[in-house]
């Protein structure tokens, strides 16, 4: 079985068919949980068009694509493109087309839609106005943007260590937002004429700023029209002295003299000065495969993993955090505040089957058995069609109070 196979028999509908045809071609946790994460060169070919995109609560949207020509002995990535308000996707992809040639990255740039549920759009009003009611992102994660992550690993075979976010305006915004919740599904994120949270016009916005140090693993190419009178830049200039303070080891700001709102006023033109020191810059960033150590913070469950380690039961309108560190291969120390329960996603690339486990939590030792599970790897494979983020088996331990 070949890893296109694998992962394609993964994702089929009929679990229980799955985990029968997997069984019956004696394909074991080891053996699958390799297939799935080694990288498969499949030669691909270059196409532009509209796809039809679906999110989490079922709604549709059109997704304007661009694939790049194929490149012998070069990975596919993807960069996903969010527009700003009023656009679509289709009218941001032909900016960033001539990067995604360049890098071999597939463009993929969803147009967003209407909230799910009922929504005073608070979380843009501040800028765009308080009648705003146009089609927005959801910061939060809830809709295309991770379906269109999905998208290029099972319908491209992206790989997913080179695959980046970009946004300009609203779209600046949501990758703020989205970088910070879910740092660890990306290898760069690039927000144009955006901020961290336009709450900030009214002053500090702390529980968003609070997760701003979750960016530190991911590189960060920040730019902003210094002329920007819709969006100001001192919001991102904020944000990034911040993170320099922080030690932020990847982070580039370019304020351009004279640019606006427009994109097309922030010279990104193809072989422009810009475009080529974006183009150096993300042509050398991947995705670090499973650290050592994690800082994260999360304000909802939702976004409460990262890597192999995740959070729960987190306490409302706080943020937990979590500090996770592999001592050895056998070995998890966690620290945990604002969570009720944790959990790791353990694997057998450094343990053996049978191998005893120890886990602390808050100074609370404990150990386990690590027993792998051929329905844990189909699950966690279903879930986010990320080979980096599948588990063999996931160990759930309560927070002890301090």
């Amino acid at each position: 079985m070949t890893p296109h196979e694998a992962r394609a028999l993964c994702l089929l509908p009929d679990r229980t068919a799955v985990l029968a045809e997997l069984r019956h071609r004696k394909i074991g946790v080891t053996a699958l949980r390799e297939l799935l994460e080694r990288y498969e060169e499949r030669p691909w070919d270059t196409w532009s068009g509209v796809v039809e995109l679906d999110d989490e609560h079922g709604r549709r949207t059109d997704m304007a694509v661009h694939v790049p020509p194929y490149t012998p002995g070069r990975r596919l990535g993807a960069l996903i493109v969010l527009h700003g308000a009023g656009g679509s996707g289709e009218q941001v992809l032909p900016y960033f087309s001539a990067l995604g040639e360049r890098l071999s990255l597939a463009v993929l740039c969803p147009t967003a839609q209407l909230p799910a549920q009922r929504s005073n759009n608070l979380d843009v009003a501040g800028i765009f106005g308080s009648r705003f009611r146009m089609p927005r992102w959801d910061l939060t994660g809830r809709d295309f943007v991770p379906a269109a992550l999905r998208w290029a690993r099972t319908e491209l075979g992206a790989d997913p260590d080179r695959c980046a976010l970009a946004g300009v305006s609203m779209g600046g915004l949501a990758t703020w937002n989205l970088g910070m919740r879910f740092w660890h599904s990306f290898c760069a994120a690039v927000p144009l004429n955006g901020a961290l949270s336009v709450w900030e016009s009214f002053g500090t916005d702390a529980r968003t700023r609070a997760l701003l140090p979750n960016t530190l693993p991911l590189p960060l190419f920040v730019v902003h029209g210094g002329a920007d009178e819709q969006i100001p830049a001192r919001f991102d200039r904020e944000s990034v002295d911040t993170l320099r303070a922080l030690g932020h080891e990847d982070l580039r700001y370019e304020e351009v003299p004279g640019g606006g709102h427009g994109l097309e006023t922030l010279g990104l033109d193809a072989d422009g000065p810009l475009f080529h020191r974006l183009e150096r810059w993300l042509g050398r960033t991947y995705r670090t495969p499973r650290p050592a150590e994690i800082h994260h913070r999360a304000d909802e469950d939702r976004h409460g993993r990262a890597h192999w380690v995740g959070v729960d039961g987190i306490v409302p309108g706080k943020a937990a955090e979590v500090h996770a560190v592999r001592t050895s291969a056998d070995r998890f120390e966690v620290e945990v505040s604002g969570a009720r329960r944790i959990a790791l996603h353990l694997r057998g690339d450094r343990l053996s089957p049978g191998a005893t486990v120890g886990v602390s939590v808050n100074g609370a030792a404990s150990s386990v058995r690590f027993a792998p599970d051929l329905p844990t790897v189909v699950d966690s494979y279903r879930e986010t069609a990320d080979p980096g983020l599948v588990a063999e088996q996931i160990v759930h331990r309560a927070v002890p109070e301090r």
